[in-house]
C-alpha cells in the first residue's frame, strides 16, 4: 500500500465480493483494498488455500468477514460450488473480480497447443465460468451487482513473445462488453482493468528483471505501476462511484499503449 493511506470511505460496506486469484500478487491487493472499503470477502485461489487464508485473515484484522476457498475456474463444476459456498456462507454474492490468471511465453512458432489451450482454459474459459456462475447467483437475489475482469495491456497491443496470453485477454476484453450487454437488464454492471506493468516499488524488482526496467523506462510515466493502483481501479468500478459505467475496459499502463513503448 502507498505511504499516504486514505482515510476509509467505506464504498463497499455491506457488500460482498469473490476475487479469484486473490491469494498473491494484484490480487491480495485487490482482496485488502476491498476489505478497506467495507466488503467482506471470498479470496478463491487455484490451489494454496494456506496463502488464500492468509490475505483472509489479514483482511478480518481490518473488521470485516473473510473466507478461503479453492477451485479450478476452469471447471464449471467447481467454480460453481464456490460461488454457491460464497453465498450461502456471507448470504449474498454482490461483486465478483475475474483476477485469475495463466501465462505462457513463448514464441507462437514454438508455442505448443497444450500451452495455448491451458492460457485460454484459464484467462478465458475460467472468466467466462466464473462471470456466469456469479451472475447466475446475482440473478437469483433479484439482481444487481457487478463483475470486473481483469484483462492487460497485452490485450489492446500485440508483444512479440507472449505466446497465447494477449489474445486471451483480447477474449477477456470482448467478453466484458459480451456481459455487459446481456446482463444489463438484470442490474448487472460488467466492466474490466487491463493493467501494464506492475510492480511493487522498494523490492529490487528493477535488478531482477533489467529487460522489463528498460521497457519500463520507456513509458510516458517512466515507472511500473503499483499493485495497489490496480486495486483501486477495482473499488471504483465496483462500488457506485462508477455506478453508470457498463462495458468498459480501463486501461492502467501508464500510457505504454498509447505509445507502445516508444520513447519521446
Amino acid at each position: 500500500m502507498d505511504t499516504e493511506q486514505k482515510t476509509r470511505t467505506w464504498r463497499m460496506s455491506g457488500r460482498t465480493v469473490l476475487i479469484t486469484g486473490g491469494g498473491k500478487g494484484i490480487g491480495r491487493a485487490i482482496s485488502l483494498e476491498l476489505a478497506r472499503e467495507g466488503a467482506d470477502i471470498a479470496v478463491l485461489a487455484a490451489r494454496d488455500l494456506v496463502q488464500a487464508e492468509a490475505v483472509a485473515a489479514e483482511a478480518r484484522t481490518l473488521g470485516v468477514r473473510a473466507m478461503a476457498l479453492v477451485a479450478d475456474i476452469a471447471d464449471d463444476a467447481a467454480i460453481s460450488a464456490a460461488v454457491a459456498k460464497v453465498a450461502e456462507t456471507f448470504g449474498q454474492l454482490d461483486v465478483l473480480v475475474n483476477n485469475a490468471g495463466a501465462s505462457g511465453r513463448a514464441p507462437l512458432l514454438e508455442l505448443t497447443a497444450e500451452d495455448w489451450d491451458r492460457v485460454f482454459a484459464v484467462n478465458a474459459r475460467g472468466a467466462f465460468l466464473a462471470g456466469r456462475a456469479a451472475a447466475r447467483q446475482m440473478v437469483a437475489q433479484g439482481g444487481g451487482g457487478a463483475i470486473v475482469n481483469i484483462a492487460g495491456a497485452s490485450a489492446h497491443r500485440c508483444y512479440p513473445g507472449a505466446g497465447g496470453y494477449g489474445p486471451s485477454k483480447a477474449a477477456v476484453v470482448s467478453l466484458t462488453q459480451q456481459m455487459a450487454v446481456e446482463w444489463a437488464r438484470h442490474g448487472i454492471r460488467v466492466n474490466g482493468v487491463s493493467p501494464g506493468p506492475i510492480r511493487e516499488s522498494g523490492t529490487g524488482w528493477e535488478e531482477r528483471e533489467p529487460a522489463l526496467a528498460a521497457e519500463v523506462r520507456k513509458i510516458p510515466l517512466q515507472r511500473a505501476g503499483e499493485p495497489w493502483e490496480v486495486a483501486r481501479a477495482v473499488v471504483y468500478l465496483a462500488s457506485a462511484d462508477g455506478g453508470y459505467v457498463n462495458g468498459q475496459m480501463l486501461i492502467l499502463d501508464g500510457g505504454s499503449v498509447t505509445t507502445w513503448y516508444i520513447s519521446g
